[in-house]
């Protein structure tokens, strides 16, 4: 994982106001969820699988590219996303980009195969004396007018408050989910999610489980056994207790994500091998 370093906060709120959002990123339910029963994966569950700095990168530029052609016409070198996602912290001391830079790196040229039949989901066309300008081709698909969700809205404030930096991808996945889940419910309502939903997530019971306790130990979301409830309205099967699930949506709102930025180590992060993506 990374952290909120103050550059990493500084960089994640000129993001947020760069890209023109006011409230969310609306991203089509269909994004995570199984259409078809033949599916074994999502577009959702993918990301995941390519790991944690791939899935936040993507993520972020989906967030920086809001409207077709889905462009970033600013430059930016490979330290300036390893330094906002918080992989990285230079300074004066040490202005050399190091591991965290490395990841981003690579996550882009993983990112650059990752579509259907070998496609980029995301490009950089390289400008001389500017860098390179990125493209992110594949979009998730948007929610259309006509249709009134499900769809996850992911708050701005997850990059603005710096919560992207700190989640693990499987956290980042299970919340997601959820938001998926609790779409259109208040805070105080919350939702069970079965063995049958988790497969149409494609997301395994550990994910899921260890995800969830990641979002639990960070104070996003919490869940309690219910009292005994029958299976459905037709069942005359024996009453059963049941997980319920809720997010804590105002937290995450109002609240800066912990620092963390004593993980950071020699331009990389604590714990985490130059040569290995984190998932």
């Amino acid at each position: 994982m990374g952290a909120l370093t103050v550059t990493a906060k500084r960089l994640l709120a000129e993001a947020v106001k760069a890209s023109g959002r006011k409230a969310t990123v609306q991203i089509a339910g269909e994004y995570a969820w199984k259409q078809t029963p033949s599916q074994s994966s999502t577009d959702l569950s993918k990301l995941f699988a390519l790991g944690e700095v791939p899935m936040k990168l993507y993520l972020t530029l989906v967030m920086l590219t809001r409207k077709p052609p889905h462009v970033l016409y600013r430059a930016r070198p490979d330290h300036y996303w390893a330094e906002m996602l918080g992989y990285e912290e230079l300074d004066d001391r040490r202005p050399t980009p190091g591991a965290g830079t490395r990841r981003i790196k690579r996550a882009f040229a993983v990112l650059g195969s990752a579509g259907p039949r070998g496609a980029s989901m995301v490009t950089r066309t390289p400008e001389p004396g500017y860098g390179a300008r990125i493209t992110v081709p594949i979009h998730p698909p948007q929610p259309p007018k006509t249709l009134r969700g499900p769809y996850i809205t992911i708050p701005i404030e997850l990059w603005s408050r710096g919560w992207i930096n700190v989640l693990s991808a499987r956290a980042l996945f299970v919340y997601l989910c959820l938001r998926l889940v609790l779409a259109g419910r208040p805070e105080a309502e919350g939702a069970h999610v079965s063995i049958w939903d988790r497969e149409n997530f494609c997301i395994k019971d550990d994910t899921w489980e260890r995800g969830f306790r990641d979002l639990e130990a960070l104070g996003l979301a919490r869940a309690k056994v219910e009292d005994e409830v029958q299976a459905d309205r037709w069942s005359t099967d024996r009453l059963y207790k049941r997980k319920v699930y809720y997010l804590n949506r105002t937290f995450l709102e109002t609240t800066d994500a912990p620092d963390g930025a004593d993980d950071l180590v020699d331009g990389g992060v604590a714990g985490v091998p130059d040569h290995q993506t984190a998932r």
